[in-house]
């Protein structure tokens, strides 16, 4: 079993962004499957039983580490997200940390961590994951992403708690509609 703990903007240590394909090789073992990136601006390897994917630039440097439930121990800063046996909604201990996400094509992403996730916010079960970004990856996309429906992260009207997330936090001025 593997565990990584996310360092925003430095990587799912043990794996950091700016390694190179042989190094990760040596931490994870060879890959099970590799695939080109759609626009051929690198590949990604897969490490099916583990649940682990990463891409690479053309050049085999890490651009991104990506997680989906039930394959692995995932950590943020040393506090735990994910289990071998629990693998809850992220988003919330997230919010606690980033209130202002914004969403593009059903990715939510948080530009304080560098942290996207898709299929739990909108339910949608087949593309549950998290991926952590290096700084800058998604600057394109957050100038022109939106501000997301998160009422699902609200609690009961009159519980007197919102978990620790921070609902009435500005929106930073990229993502106000």
């Amino acid at each position: 079993m593997f565990s990584f703990n996310i360092e925003p903007f430095v990587g799912a240590l043990p794996v950091r962004f700016g390694m190179f394909r042989a190094e990760v090789h040596g931490l994870l073992g060879t890959p099970e499957a590799s695939h080109p990136v759609w626009n051929r601006s690198g590949t990604t390897e897969y490490w099916n039983k583990s649940r682990i994917n990463v891409g690479y630039d053309n050049d085999g440097v890490v651009r991104h580490v990506g997680f989906c439930p039930a394959g692995c121990e995932l950590l943020l800063r040393g506090t735990l997200l994910w289990s071998l046996n629990e693998q809850p909604d992220p988003n919330e201990q997230l919010l606690r940390i980033d209130p202002t996400p914004v969403e593009s094509v059903g990715i939510l992403i948080y530009p304080a961590l560098g942290i996207s996730t898709t299929g739990y916010h909108d339910g949608d079960e087949n593309q549950l994951a998290l991926a952590i970004s290096p700084a800058g990856e998604w600057d394109d996309v957050v100038r022109d992403a939106n501000r997301p429906d998160l009422s699902k992260y609200r609690l009961q009207k009159g519980s007197g708690r919102t978990g620790g997330v921070m609902l009435s936090a500005p929106w930073p001025r990229h993502a106000r509609r």
